[in-house]
């Protein structure tokens, strides 16, 4: 049974730390460059992201001539204060929407 365990005692504990080190070592710096190349894909993404979007970009609706609209009864005032606030429900959630209010009727 001696003879098995043997080796085990006779072992440089120097070459044992240095070869812990070593792939210590060696296992940080992947992860690191793992890291690197993910952060360097998000930011290529985010460009062309950003390009595309700029590329997308639709321009202000022009607003309705006002022969088009149809007045049922309703204030130009009204119109303006429910889009104003459609619009402004949207802009916090965030949503692109690109809608005219063209006609509110009376229930």
């Amino acid at each position: 049974m001696e003879n098995l365990l043997e080796p085990w005692f006779k072992m440089n504990v120097g070459e044992g730390a240095f070869y812990a080190l070593f792939g210590l070592v060696f296992v940080i710096a992947g992860i690191a460059l793992l890291v690197l190349v993910l952060m360097l894909i998000g930011f290529i993404m985010k460009k062309v992201a950003a390009k595309k979007e700029k590329k997308t970009a639709v321009p202000a609706s022009p607003s309705l001539p006002t022969a088009e609209i149809q007045d049922d009864g309703v204030s130009p005032e009204t119109v303006a204060v429910i889009t104003a606030a459609l619009m402004s429900y949207y802009r916090k959630e965030n949503a692109k929407c690109d809608f005219v209010v063209r006609r509110i009727k009376r229930l």
